[in-house]
This record gives structure tokens, sequence and C-alpha cells, in this order.
């Protein structure tokens, strides 16, 4: 019997799934190149590019209009050469910010002219997309394919949305300040996934139920692949190592299986979605060739690596709707107990090995409750001005009889789903207030407890009144506690949570927005969120001395959180670094092993008791001058400390870059001297990074060997003051240096007087 309905055309479904799954595909490898490109030309190539050998079209143009005349000029083309002036009025009609297709040029009066030029390359459909630039249109997409009505509501939709990203990435590649830069990142993080390009869980959910609506009858084929040794790769290798290991495995899937739409929904877990037909046999020799395809040999740092995957089946509409079938295959990648010899599992609803699992863990959490065996441990929060405690969050721990401490990442989303949250969620604030209580009895340093809230307990239980009975049970002023929530606990039912949560500020109660950055990052709900506090995601305080696209992230999360009136904690601090660079940019708090792993109640009262700190440095007297040099070679390293000896300088040095990046997150540093040929990276590529981590800084480079490219590219972009060449004349050195310390300087004071005016400023508008 025949799937498809009654009068539907097989081979057309079938046309037109390859055309939007191709669509889809080139899309992902538009987004891939618009995440690692460092200038505009090197995406409106790359696009062109892309939509004539991705997308199949004949010609793709990129055009944006000329400042001066204000017509419209070619910036990169691919395919077929078309003349601007054959299209209809693309110019004009985009200048109104809209779309233009012609669908067929044979019968449509906008193409008469240039109908012939246009037959005569094989065009019957052609459209323009407007790009924007901060809200103006500044150009065009133009498109032409040899297939008459070919832009239908699919593929507009879809062809608007490569505009978009395009757009996108002017705004952010154009924009002077960090800050509009990183928050568009946050958006854009929303649904993509930073390292690869490729879709996330929320947007790959959103195209396979695209696909489904549009032919309900089609059987989809739904992978998952599961790299089951990549957290233990990453502890070997370093988490750099992921980036290159993500990459990798997106390009090999994207390769080998062109017509399918492909995401990246976990850190070690890629999905793909295409239609195959229903025979077990064909689409487990499609898994066979995906697993050999991810497992060959990948070469990090001339190391020979290998993936152990595993891909998990599961199909629509048989497991279930889209989303369904995302959690199926997702389940069939468990491998406790895999068939022998196998790469792959079908998902069977009912899976014994799942089941007997959930059941004895589910079994174990009820008895957890009722024998008392959870615990909270509390993490210290510090204040970055003071050094002092000022809070700690309570973390939820369970000893588990015969097997010891468990981590909440092994049972807290079996809590969640089976309901258990909300009792036990109600035991840990009830808990957290009463120990508060008792270290402000026993005379202990009051400090607020944070304690984390589930999106369960906002649908099962009255938060408000929760709250409010642990207050006046426990005899705690609401001053003391701080509740804590996460994006995507909001964002199901915005409306109600942020009622509630108001409702509790209003009685005396903080509240502080967990994970910032990693979920949607709305900031339409931020601003209507009544909270005091954000934290910054551990994920983007790891590199941020070293990775300017963290340190840039960071930097506008606390630029608007400030702005706003919040206070901004920084999750995951575990080098001095790290929170010397964090103070620098005016983080409130921290929170991380640097200080304190989260710590048995008997254990943090003890540190309380003991007054522990962190010993905050005194800034640097204003007239210090600290100087950093680099070098490979120790003996000019040397030679270069005997020349500045009798100076005023205060001179550190190494031979190694990243040791480098730790001196300058640590020391006010305000001229680095770098020698252009070391090992691990070269001097303008340091110096490069070091302009977006410290601005502040002036950089010189020096170098025995003249390499004039890297040398001028490195002054257009900004990232030297000056060349020296080697060996270095004493006196032109100290009058380069002396010059070099005036303009930081002048950069410090310039600095200083526009915080002055912005304080002078907001101080004004609050007397107004």
């Amino acid at each position: 019997m025949s799937r498809h309905p009654p009068g539907e055309d097989i081979e057309t479904t079938h046309h037109m799934l390859e055309r939007l799954n191709r669509l889809y595909s080139m899309l992902s490898r538009i987004n891939r190149t618009i995440v690692r490109a460092e200038s505009p030309n090197d995406i409106y190539d790359a696009v062109c590019h892309i939509a004539v050998e991705e997308g199949n079209f004949r010609f793709a143009i990129i055009a944006l209009v000329e400042p001066q005349e204000r017509k419209l000029v070619a910036v990169a083309t691919a395919g077929a050469s078309i003349d601007l002036q054959w299209l209809p009025r693309c110019d004009s009609q985009n200048s109104q910010g809209r779309s233009c297709v012609v669908n067929d040029i044979r019968c449509d009066e906008r193409t008469a002219q240039a109908r012939p030029a246009l037959e005569e390359t094989g065009i019957l459909s052609v459209a323009s997309f407007p790009l924007h630039q901060e809200r103006s249109v500044v150009g065009i997409m133009a498109l032409g394919i040899g297939e008459a009505n070919y832009f239908g509501d699919a593929e507009l939709h879809l062809m608007e949305e490569v505009s978009e990203d395009i757009s996108f990435a002017m705004d952010v590649l154009h924009r002077d300040e960090k800050r509009l830069a990183g928050e568009a990142k946050m958006h854009y993080l929303a649904y993509y996934d930073a390292r690869t390009g490729l879709p996330g869980r929320p947007l790959f959910e959103e195209r396979l139920t695209a696909i489904c609506e549009q032919h309900p009858a089609t059987v989809i084929s739904v992978m998952v692949i599961n790299l089951c040794n990549y957290h233990e790769l990453l502890q070997v290798l370093g988490q750099n190592a992921g980036v290159t290991i993500a990459r990798t495995v997106a390009n090999r899937i994207e390769t080998g299986m062109p017509t399918a739409i492909v995401a990246r929904i976990g850190e070690a877990e890629f999905a793909l979605a295409l239609e195959c037909g229903d025979s077990p046999h064909e689409i487990e020799e499609i898994a066979w060739q995906i697993h050999r395809t991810v497992t060959e040999a990948i070469i990090i740092d001339e190391q020979e690596i290998f993936l152990e995957a595993f891909v998990g089946i599961a199909m629509f509409p048989k497991d279930g709707g889209p989303a369904e079938v995302v959690k199926a295959a997702l389940t069939a990648t468990d491998r406790a107990s895999p068939e022998s010899g196998s790469c792959c599992r079908f998902f069977v609803s009912g899976m014994d090995s799942i089941w007997r699992r959930r059941l004895v863990l589910d079994t174990a959490l009820r008895h957890a409750i009722t024998h008392q065996e959870f615990e909270l441990y509390y993490q210290p929060q510090v204040d970055l001005a003071s050094g002092r405690v000022v809070g700690a969050e309570a973390l939820l721990r369970w000893q588990r009889p015969n097997v010891g401490l468990v981590l909440p990442s092994e049972f807290i989303t079996m809590l969640e789903e089976t309901g258990l949250i909300c009792a036990v969620g109600e035991w840990a604030l009830f808990e957290a207030c009463a120990a508060c209580r008792r270290w402000q009895d026993d005379g202990l340093p009051p400090v607020r407890v944070a304690v984390n809230l589930s999106g369960r307990q906002f649908h099962d239980t009255d938060i408000g009144v929760l709250v409010r009975q642990a207050l006046s049970n426990t005899q705690l002023e609401p001053q003391w506690l701080e509740l804590e929530v996460t994006e995507s606990i909001i964002l199901p039912n915005a409306t109600k949570i942020i009622r509630t949560l108001c409702d509790i500020n209003a009685i005396g109660v903080s509240e502080a927005l967990d994970d910032f950055g990693t979920g949607y990052s709305s900031l339409s709900y931020l601003q209507r969120l009544p909270v005091q506090r954000l934290k910054i995601d551990r994920s983007f305080v790891a590199n941020i001395t070293s990775t300017p696209n963290d340190a840039a992230i960071v930097r506008a999360v606390v630029g608007m959180a400030h702005s706003l009136g919040i206070d901004v904690i920084a999750e995951g601090v575990e080098t001095e670094g790290q929170l010397s660079y964090l103070r620098g940019l005016t983080c409130d708090e921290m929170q991380g092993y640097y200080f304190s792993p989260p710590l048995p109640e008997a254990d943090f009262v003890a540190l309380l008791r003991d007054g522990r700190c962190i010993h905050i440095e005194t800034d640097q007297p204003r007239h210090e001058r600290v100087m950093l040099l680099i070098d490979d070679d120790p003996n000019i390293l040397s030679a270069m400390h005997r020349m500045l000896r009798r100076t005023e300088i205060h001179v550190l040095s190494t031979t190694n870059p990243n040791e480098g990046f730790d001196l300058l997150a640590l020391n006010p540093v305000g001229v680095v001297v770098c020698d252009q040929r070391m090992p691990e990276m070269t001097g303008t590529e340091f110096l490069r990074r070091v302009k977006e981590l410290f601005p502040a800084t002036v950089r010189i480079v020096m170098s025995g060997y003249t390499d004039l490219n890297s040398v001028i590219d490195a002054v257009n972009r900004g990232a030297i003051y000056k060349f020296l060449t080697k060996p270095l004349q004493r006196k032109t050195f100290l009058e380069s240096l002396e010059d070099a310390f005036h303009l930081h300087e002048i950069e410090l004071d310039n600095i200083i007087l526009s915080r002055r005016l912005q304080d002078l400023l907001v101080a004004t508008k609050g007397k107004v």
C-alpha cells in the first residue's frame, strides 16, 4: 500500500524534499562560514560559491550600494556571468527592504529586455533579497536557477534567512562597539552552535517539524551520532582540541550526507535527518557509512586520535512526532548493553536496558527522599572589590548508600522528569534558609544564600507561598535569600514566571539569572525580570585571558548588566589570571575552585569563622611604568633587561606567549614588546589578540627578519604601534619606549576622564 496520500506524485515529493534538504545544507554551510569568517569579503565570496555549488543555482551575486553614486556594485559573483541591469529593478525594490522574485522570466514583463540574455544561460527564475546593516538596506543577494516557479514559500523563507544571516554577520564585523557585537553573538548562539556553525537542537527540531508537516506520510530517518570518548579525549588533549574535533566531524557528516539536515545538538552529539525510505538494511548501511567517516583518524598536534562513535536511529512517523523522534534517537545511543560488533541501534519502544536503569534510579531517589540521603554543599561567592565572602550557592548532593557521593548531573534530570524535584527542591529551600539563620545565630558574618529553582517547581507548586513559608519558619530576613533561575526555565511560561518573581522580589528576596549566555539570552525578558545578578557561565570564563571572543562576550555582558543596574557573578573562576581580568572588567563577584569548591556545611562554617578571603592587591601607583618582554631566546631577554636596568621601567619577561597572557592579566602592563618569530605563534598574531583583550596597551614588535606583509597587515589592523629591527640600538629603543609609555598614559587619562564624565552624567540624570 502506498504511504503517500491520493493524488500526490511520489517523484515530485522526493524532488521537493531533496531540494529543501539541499537548501538546508547550503544554509548550514553558509552559517559555518559566517562563524569562522574574519572579513565581509570572505563571507560574500563564500556565500556566492556555496549557493552555486551546494544550492544548485545557476548564478549568485552579492552587490552593495556605492555610497557616492547610490548604485549597486557587484562585490562577489559565482556561476553564470549576469549583468545587474538584467535583474528586475532589484535596487529600487530592495531600497524598501522587500524581496523581489520573478518565478518565470518568459512571462514576466519586468524581465522583458533581459529575457534573451537570461534564457541563453538557461535561467528561468530569478530573485533578489535585501542585505541590511544597522537597519538600513545596503545591498542585495541575487540568485538565478534553471527551473520555473522555483521560489515557493519554503524556498523564499530559507533564502530570506540566508540574507538575514549575512546581514547579521555584516553588522557584527562592522560594529565598533564590542558590547553590541557581544549581544548579537548571544542572539546568534540561541540557534546555532558557535564552534561549528551548525544548527543547535531547537533549530534542528524546528526544521524537522517543517519537513514533517509538509510531508506527513513520508518516512524521515533521524540519526544521532554520539561521540562516546569525546570528553575523555578532551581531558587528555585539552579543551581547545574540542573545537578541532567538532569542526572535523561536522565537515565529514555534511560532506558525506549533502542532502541531509545536519545539526550539533549537544557537546558530543550530532544529528541528521534525511528521507531514505523505510528499509532497515538501507538505513543501517547509511549509519555504517556515517560511522566509518566519523571514526577516521583526526590529526591534532601531530597526534592521531580516533573517535568512538555510536549511532542511534529513530523514524518519523513510526516513533512519534519530530521532538519525540529526536529524543528516541538520543535514547537509542545508550550503549549500556550494545549489540555485539554494532555501531548503531534502532529505537525500540520500551528498551529494557534503559527502563531497568531508570526504574532502579527512580526507586533509589524515592528512598533517598524518605531516608533523608540528600544534603547541601555551599560554594562561596566572593566580592571582587573587597575579597570577602558575601554569599554562597546551595548545591544539592546525594549520599547514596553503598555508592557514595553522587553529583547532580547523574540524578537531577530524573528528579525533573518524575516530578520528585518539587519535594527535593522544597527541602533544599527550607534547609538553606535554616542553615543561613544558624550561621547568623552563631555570630558569623551574615551572607546571602542562593537556592536554585527548577521549571517543574514553577509549574507544579506555588513558589511564592513556598518562599514566604520558608522565611517564616526559619525566621530568616528576606534580604539574605536569593533565588537562582535559568533562561530555559523562564521562556516556556515567561509571563507567569516573571509575575511570580516580581511578587517574591517585592518582599525583599533577590533573584539571579544563572548560566547567562548559554540559553536563549532574550534581552527583552531581561528587561522585565527583577534580577539583581547575572551569572556568567563558566564556558565563557575558562579562556577569558587568551580568547578575544570570550573576553568580548563577558565584557559586553558586564557592561550591559551594569547599565541596567544589575550585578554580575562569574562562575568557574579557577586561575589568578581569570580573577584579575574579571576585576579589570569591573565584574562584581566570583565563585569557583580558585577560591573554594562546594563545601559541606561544617567546612563552609569553618571558612566563615576563619574569615578566609581573597587578598585584593591595591592598584599599582599611577606613575609606575610596567613593560612586558616576550622572546623565545632567553639570551635576548637578558640583554634587554641589562639595557633597561637604569630606567624606572618595571620589566616583566617570558619566553612563552601563553604565559604572556597570564602576566598581562595579573599586572598593569602599559607597553608590550614582542619578538616576531616564535614557535608557538607569531608576534603579530600575539599582539593582535593582546589588542582585543587589553586595548589600552601599546604594542611593539621586533624582528631580525623583515616580513613586510605580516607587519603591514598588523599595522593596518591597529595591532602594533611600532616595528623595531634587531639588533636594537639602546638610544632608539629607549626613545621608542618613552613615546609608547607616553601614549599609554594619555590613554589611561582619557579612560579616567570618560568614567568621571559618565558618573557625572548618571548623577545629574538622577537629580533631574
